[in-house]
């Protein structure tokens, strides 16, 4: 039985004087069939995330709207157009959603008791007593430790995947018909995206949902899906079952997306000599103190983790978030206080207090969201040369913003951005921007901390065939933190894998993916696959 159908969806927003109007979705068509999961995949502005707001008519309109032939159609009834007290009916009842981003979907200012029993007040007869004890039964389905105690936090006080799990457990209170899951697990290690897609799984099987899978991710909607839907530029270019897209896609799209990462790093421009030294690197944060202010206890967030980076050689560093791996990077190139000692070009370095310039400028980090990461008060020249005005102040302007177009040449990226702004360019074209930051003070040590995880799948492709080029044209030495093992396996020569401030387990990428010998990689690796 065909729960869901859309037929003909046209969706465009309203432009101004100076813009016209953009079309985001254009005439697609599918159908959600009674207990059936639906896999729409696609990029950033592919249209697939319009598609479901259009489905409860959650998009601003009127700046939003639908072509005339547009049809929605849940159970029967058209949804394009009704009435608002009628939509209202569905909303979280019939048909229910979970967004992307937890954090910014929950209200900070509400503990979770208040905020998964309001969607029971809106739609059942329950008392305050009952709305309690479902509650505590909905937290308790979608896997919550010590459930009683968690309806009395706030949102900040959970981990990610914690809140995801609150986010499902708002979802499920009505038991709907059909459940759509936005991005659900894009900003999750990939043992909780497990968790949660065995979850939802789980769910569908006891409460007989339909559900409407969103992703950029094909190896997840893989795992989940009946059907596949694949959209880009507004469009469908491609659906059917799940096997026959990926054993025989037919659209060179399609293609594209499931080969995503494919080209794995040869290790023939490895030099023997070592480049990084790292011995008994340690990183603690204080969580508690006496009446003098002396820390009685602490979090241990690196302990005591060593090893050696060779010329030319990309160490990955892998682990859930909460393993270490990004203080460890922070620590490296000394933007925490740490302990250990740091031996770079043979050159002992003991990391207390302020480092010299020729340390900081031989290690350069490249963060994790290029958005944040770049100031958007400045231009793309001012970015790329702030490096310069340290390290190099000798150089007049004219020479600094040369530099700047050489590194970002080195990136892919010509001149004619030099004068622009961050908010300017999509987020692949940020991360280059980052890159070229990074490469303008030549540095022999680039530490990369989750580059990619930004970004989709085609474009996490483009910027590691960057790195990759760039560390065989100039023989620098990465450090590549990631939990994307797929990224990992593409970007290493010698994997980490980090657990609690640890290396538990380190060595080449073809014994931790072939031979892993830890029970914590073995789990990794599994829910990768």
């Amino acid at each position: 039985m065909t729960l869901l159908k859309v037929q003909h969806l046209s969706v465009g927003f309203r432009g101004d004087n100076t813009r016209p109007d953009k079309i985001a979705v254009d005439d697609i068509s599918f159908e959600l069939n009674a207990g059936e999961v639906l896999g729409i995949v696609g990029e950033s502005g592919s249209g697939k995330s319009v598609t479901a707001l259009s489905v409860l008519g959650l998009l601003p309109y009127p700046k939003a709207y639908h072509s005339a032939e547009s049809s929605i159609k849940f159970a029967g009834k058209e949804l394009i157009g009704a009435d608002e007290k009628d939509l209202q009916a569905v909303r979280g009842a019939d048909i229910s959603f979970i967004f992307q981003e937890p954090m910014s979907s929950l209200n900070p200012l509400h503990k979770i008791e208040k905020q998964i029993g309001e969607t029971l007040r809106l739609h059942s007869q329950l008392s305050e007593k009952e709305i309690k004890k479902e509650v505590l039964r909905l937290l308790k389905l979608t896997g919550i430790k010590n459930a009683r105690e968690r309806m009395k936090a706030y949102p900040f006080e959970l981990s990610g995947g914690q809140r995801q799990r609150v986010m499902i457990a708002m979802a499920i209170a009505n038991k709907p018909k059909i459940l759509i899951a936005d991005e659900p697990t894009t900003a999750l290690d990939v043992t909780i995206q497990a968790q949660i897609i065995d979850l939802l799984m789980d769910l569908r099987k006891k409460l007989g949902m339909s559900i409407l899978f969103i992703s950029h991710d094909l190896r997840l909607v893989r795992k989940i899906a009946d059907r596949i839907v694949v959209m880009k530029d507004g469009k469908i270019v491609e659906q059917g079952s799940t096997e026959s897209i990926f054993e025989s896609p037919k659209n060179n799209y399609t293609k594209t997306l499931i080969n995503s990462h494919s080209t794995l790093k040869n290790n023939e421009n490895i030099e023997e000599n070592i480049v990084l030294s790292v011995r008994g690197a340690r990183v603690s944060f204080p969580i508690k103190k006496n009446f003098w202010g002396r820390v009685t206890n602490e979090i241990k967030a690196v302990d005591n983790v060593s090893f050696d980076l060779r010329e030319g050689e990309t160490l990955g560093i892998v682990g859930e978030s909460g393993s270490g791996k990004t203080t460890l990077g922070m620590a490296i190139v000394n933007l925490i206080k740490s302990k250990g000692n740091f031996t770079l070009k043979n050159n002992e370095k003991q990391i207390v207090g302020w480092e010299s310039k020729s340390f900081r400028r031989t290690m350069q980090i490249v963060f994790q969201d290029p958005y944040n990461s770049l100031n958007p008060r400045m231009n793309v020249a001012q970015i790329v040369a702030e490096g310069l005005e340290v390290h190099r102040p000798e150089l007049s302007a004219a020479e600094k913003r040369n530099l700047a177009a050489k590194a970002l040449a080195e990136v892919g990226l010509g001149e004619d951005v030099l004068d622009k702004y961050p908010h300017e360019f999509s987020g692949g074209q940020r991360q280059r921007i980052a890159i070229a930051r990074a490469l303008v003070l030549e540095p022999r040590v680039l530490v990369l901390d989750e580059p990619t995880s930004a970004l989709d799948v085609t474009i996490q492709t483009q910027v590691i065939g960057l790195l990759q080029k760039i560390q065989k044209d100039k023989g620098l030495s990465y450090i590549f933190i990631s939990h994307d093992m797929k990224a990992v396996r593409a970007m290493s020569d010698r994997i980490a894998v980090m657990k609690d401030g640890k290396f538990v387990e380190i060595g080449s990428k073809e014994q931790i993916f072939d031979k892993p010998m830890n029970d914590y990689t073995k789990a990794l690796i599994e829910a990768s696959l």
